[in-house]
C-alpha cells in the first residue's frame, strides 16, 4: 500500500526493522525511491507513532513492530504457502553454500547467477522483495555489502515462510 512519500508501507517498516535504525539517504537506497520520498515516509512514520527518531536516524517503536507483524499476517495470507516452501527448499542449499563463498567476489558472482531463478520465483511470490535482486545486482563486487543484501533477503524470506 503506497505510504507517505508513495513508499510501500510493509516495505518501510520491514526496511526500518531489519536495519534497526534508518537515515533518509538509506532508506532511499534500499527501497529505490528518491530521497525526498523516504524522507516524507519516515517523517510520516514518526507522526503516525510507529516511529522514534534519534540524530537524524529512524527506528521502529513498539506500535510500528506491532502494525508490520500485522501487515506481514497479512502478507503471508497471500502467498501458497506450499509453493513458497518449494522456493524456500531451493534457497537453503544456496544459503548454506553463501557461508563457503562469503568474502569471495568471483564465488559470490556465481552463486549470484545460480540463485537468480531462487529469486525470480520469490519476487513472483512476494512482489515487495523484488528490489532485492537489484540490490544484490549492485553489491556483487564488494562481498561485505552483498553478506548485508543477502542477510537480509534470508530474513525476508524465512519470515515470509513463517519461520
Amino acid at each position: 500500500m503506497a505510504f507517505a512519500g508513495n513508499v510501500d508501507e510493509l516495505a518501510l517498516l520491514q526496511t526500518v526493522r531489519l536495519k534497526e535504525s534508518v537515515t533518509a539517504p538509506a532508506l532511499a537506497a534500499q527501497l529505490g525511491v528518491s530521497e525526498s520520498s523516504a524522507q516524507a515516509a519516515l517523517t510520516a512514520l514518526v507522526a503516525m507513532g510507529r516511529a522514534t527518531e534519534n540524530a537524524g536516524a529512524v527506528a521502529l517503536n513498539e506500535a510500528g513492530l506491532a502494525e508490520l507483524e500485522n501487515q506481514l499476517d497479512a502478507e503471508r495470507v497471500s502467498i501458497d504457502e506450499f509453493l513458497f516452501a518449494e522456493v524456500v527448499e531451493r534457497f537453503e542449499p544456496l544459503d548454506a553454500e553463501f557461508g563457503d563463498v562469503e568474502g569471495d567476489a568471483d564465488k559470490l558472482a556465481d552463486l549470484d547467477r545460480r540463485a537468480a531463478d531462487v529469486f525470480d520465483d520469490v519476487s513472483a511470490y512476494v512482489p515487495r522483495l523484488a528490489r532485492y535482486q537489484e540490490l544484490l545486482a549492485g553489491s556483487v563486487d564488494d562481498p561485505d555489502a552483498y553478506a548485508v543484501v543477502w542477510s537480509e533477503l534470508r530474513q525476508e524470506i524465512l519470515s515470509a515462510a513463517a519461520n
